[in-house]
C-alpha cells in the first residue's frame, strides 16, 4: 500500500535501512540460490585452469575473502531475470516502489536511477568476522544532492536462504550514513564534540554508542540500506562446511550523480550500460511477454 511504502521509506531516510520480507517467493529463491551456487563453482574452476586470466572478471575484492566471495552476476540467465521481475518488475513490487520513493522524496525522479551493481554475496563455514566499514565513505557534502540525508546509492539485499545467527549475518549500524558519523568513525580530526585530552578514540566512541541491528532474516526477505551505513558481515560458525550463505544484492544510484565515489563491484558492464530502473522493468516484462529488447541484449551474458 501507499502508506506501508512511505513508512519504509521513510524508515530507510532516517536509519539508512529497512526490512522488508516476502519479496522473493521461496522457489525463486531457491533457483537462483541453485544457479549461483554452480556459478560460483564454475567461475572457481575457470580461474583455476586459467581459462579467465583475471579474477576480477568473476569476483569483486571483498574483506577477508578467506571462505567468502563477492560474486559478479551476469544480466541474461532465466534464473537471475525471474528473480529480477519477481523483485522489481511486478505491478506491486514494493522494493521499487520503496527506492523510487526515497529518491523522490528529495526531488530526483526515482525511475531514472541507474542499475549500479548486481552480485551476490557469499560465505562459508570457517569467513572470519569483518571489520565495520561502509561501502561508501562521505567525508564532505556532495554538490548536487538536496541534503545529506539523500541516499547516493541504495542496495537491496536478499536473503536466498534464511539466514540464522550462526551464518554470519551481516550486522548494520543504524543511523551511521551521516558526515557526522563518518568523519567520527574515520577519525578525520573534524570532530569537535569532544574536548578529551587522553586516549579518547571518535571511532571507539561510535562503536560502543551505536546500536546494531543483526541480518537473521528469512528466505525472501530484504533489507534494503544505504551502503555508507556503517556494516559488517559476521564469522559464519554454520556446522556445515558445505551450506553457504547466499545474498543475492541489487543497486541502484542516484540519477543526479555521476559518479557516486565509490567503484561499482558489478561486472559484465552492468554498471557501464546505464540502464535506468523503468528501462530493466520495462524490458523484463517484454521478455516475459516473447519480445527480448536490444538494449537488454547488450548486456547480457550467459556463462
Amino acid at each position: 500500500s501507499t502508506i506501508a511504502v512511505a513508512s519504509y521509506a521513510k524508515a530507510l531516510t532516517t536509519d539508512g535501512l529497512v526490512r522488508i520480507d516476502n519479496v522473493l517467493s521461496p522457489h525463486l529463491a531457491d533457483q537462483l540460490r541453485d544457479y549461483l551456487c554452480d556459478l560460483r563453482a564454475r567461475s572457481t574452476a575457470a580461474i583455476e585452469k586459467g581459462e579467465v586470466q583475471d579474477s576480477q572478471e568473476r569476483f569483486a575484492d571483498v574483506l577477508l575473502n578467506q571462505n567468502r566471495c563477492d560474486l559478479k552476476i551476469p544480466l541474461g540467465p532465466q534464473p537471475v531475470h525471474e528473480a529480477l521481475f519477481d523483485l522489481l518488475a511486478t505491478e506491486t513490487s514494493i522494493v521499487r516502489n520503496v527506492i523510487e520513493h526515497v529518491f523522490e522524496s528529495f526531488e530526483g525522479i526515482g525511475k531514472d536511477a541507474e542499475l549500479w551493481e548486481l552480485n551476490c554475496f557469499m560465505s562459508n563455514s570457517g569467513a572470519r568476522r569483518q571489520l565495520v566499514h561502509a561501502d561508501n565513505v562521505c567525508l564532505e557534502p556532495i554538490v548536487g544532492l538536496k541534503s545529506e540525508m539523500e541516499p547516493i546509492v541504495l542496495t537491496c539485499f536478499v536473503a536466498l536462504q534464511d539466514i540464522d545467527a550462526s551464518m554470519g549475518p551481516t550486522v548494520w549500524m543504524p543511523g551511521t550514513h551521516t558526515l557526522d558519523a563518518h568523519n567520527r568513525f574515520f577519525e578525520t580530526g573534524k570532530d569537535t564534540a569532544s574536548t578529551r585530552t587522553d586516549v579518547y578514540s571518535p571511532k571507539d566512541e561510535i562503536l560502543q554508542s551505536s546500536k546494531a541491528v543483526l541480518g537473521t532474516i528469512p528466505k525472501g526477505a530484504c533489507v534494503i540500506f544505504d551502503p555508507r551505513v556503517l556494516h559488517c558481515a559476521g564469522g559464519n560458525t554454520h556446522p556445515d562446511p558445505m551450506h553457504t550463505r547466499a545474498l543475492f544484492y541489487v543497486s541502484f544510484k542516484n540519477p543526479k550523480i555521476d559518479n557516486p565515489g565509490c567503484p561499482s563491484t558489478s561486472g559484465y558492464g552492468v554498471a557501464t550500460a546505464g540502464i535506468t530502473m523503468e528501462e530493466l522493468i520495462q524490458d523484463l516484462r517484454a521478455e516475459r511477454e516473447g519480445q527480448p529488447t536490444k538494449r537488454l541484449q547488450l548486456i547480457s551474458c550467459f556463462p
